[in-house]
């Protein structure tokens, strides 16, 4: 891996993708643990039907604006927080990089903990456990992969979205096999979440890995494969595994993956779910949390940074349990709905037409000291908007976003606000 990777404009030679690799890449991120612990969030909360509806809308917008700066990559061939430069200038996108590195030790922590309690309790039933060797296990084998690099992901990835899609599959059919389709869409919903809500839940995912994308677009030959292969890999895989995650936790009432898992008495085919899944979907936030950093210190090695994220999400799984999965994710959609939206305007309607050479710190996005303090002013106003729309009993607020949610709204205010300032 080149030293300085994620600080240099992507050549010719290693974009190397097409629409399958970055597909694979895709479909293997979002087969995870994850989504299933998600999906499991919907329903019962929901009627199962609800849930489903909610699924696919939900990773339909998300997924739009995964593919639309997947495009900013590709054209550029920059990664996602070299892209904020643009928009929030040369220093200004240090803002949501840091947001974003923390954001990324956070994600590798959960994956950790949950592939490895996932493993711990599956492994009990062969008379072993010990869940912390399983997130030294983990935490291992992810920086590892990691530190192999994109050129060489690209076999794997198509492997493992392979066997994950069948498993995924296999496992639906075993639920519908001990419990009629019908059956479950008759379930009595608890209502413990309303419908936008939910719906905010599944764009919360999707919206994730926005500042994630570009670090991978920018090795795909052509704009279109960089569009559909994201849009597609991520709605076919993210999408399955919450129908996966609600409908087992209506069958089953459990609502947490490592219980899911369990209740299937999968042993070796579940050892090898949890073992692709955990790896392909984290080695991302790894990489990209290295990619990330450097887009803040411009002469740090990513190979180090690997090693420390890596390493700082091994800890975090050591001490700290999983928490609020729901807490998590409006806190994520909160933060980058907002950078989304303004990179998605500032790149397709303001249209400044990037430089990618300019982006690496030269005059043109220099704005005031290295700071365009519009960009900065209205994403910290949408992060505020947006959190304000999920809390309960703020008059006006609460009601607003129970009835229309957080994440579009936010999206239209805070487009309309940065187009309306940045082109007066």
């Amino acid at each position: 891996m080149n030293e300085q990777e994620g600080y240099s404009i992507t050549p010719a030679k290693k974009r190397i993708y097409s629409f399958i690799d970055i597909f694979s890449i895709w479909v293997g991120a979002g087969i995870g643990i994850g989504e299933i612990w998600a999906g499991a969030e919907l329903s019962p909360a929901l009627p199962l039907l609800t849930a489903i509806i909610v699924n696919l809308v939900g990773h339909a917008i998300g997924n739009f604006f995964l593919g639309a700066v997947a495009i900013e990559g590709v054209e550029t061939g920059v990664p996602t927080m070299v892209l904020c430069r643009g928009a929030f200038g040369v220093k200004g996108s240090a803002l949501p990089s840091i947001l974003n590195y923390v954001q990324l030790i956070g994600w590798t922590g959960i994956m950790i903990i949950v592939g490895a309690g996932a493993m711990n309790a599956v492994s009990k039933e062969f008379n072993f456990g010990n869940y912390y060797l399983w997130v030294l296990f983990f935490g291992l084998i992810v920086t590892l992969w990691t530190l192999v690099g994109p050129e060489k992901w690209k076999g794997l990835e198509k492997l493992s979205a392979f066997l994950l899609l069948f498993l995924s599959i296999w496992i639906i059919y075993v639920t519908l096999h001990e419990h009629s389709f019908h059956e479950l869409l008759s379930h009595k919903a608890t209502g413990d979440i309303g419908t936008m809500l939910g719906l905010d839940l599944v764009i919360a995912m999707p919206l994730s890995w926005v500042p994630l994308i570009a670090d991978y677009s920018r090795f795909v030959k052509k704009r279109g494969a960089a569009f559909y292969g994201s849009y597609i890999g991520y709605f076919i895989s993210s999408g399955l595994m919450y129908f996966v995650g609600s409908l087992s936790n209506v069958a089953f009432n459990k609502s947490d993956p490592i219980s899911i898992i369990v209740a299937y008495g999968l042993g070796i085919p579940a050892m090898v779910i949890i073992i692709f899944s955990t790896t392909t979907t984290t080695f991302l936030d790894i990489y990209s949390g290295a990619i990330t950093y450097k887009n803040i210190f411009t002469k740090s090695s990513v190979k180090k940074q690997i090693v420390i994220v890596g390493m700082l999400g091994t800890i975090l799984a050591m001490v700290f349990p999983a928490g609020k999965y729901e807490t998590f994710l409006l806190f994520v959609g909160g933060a980058f709905v907002s950078l989304a939206a303004i990179m998605i305007v500032d790149y397709f309607f303001i249209k400044k037409g990037y430089d990618a050479k300019e982006l690496f710190g030269k005059k043109k996005y220099w704005y005031k000291n290295g700071y365009n303090w519009n960009a900065i002013i209205v994403w910290a106003t949408g992060f505020i908007f947006y959190l304000m729309l999920t809390m309960q009993n703020i008059p006006f607020f609460s009601d607003f976003g129970y009835k229309f949610g957080s994440s579009i709204p936010t999206f239209i205010l805070v487009g309309l606000l940065y187009y309306a300032i940045e082109k007066r």
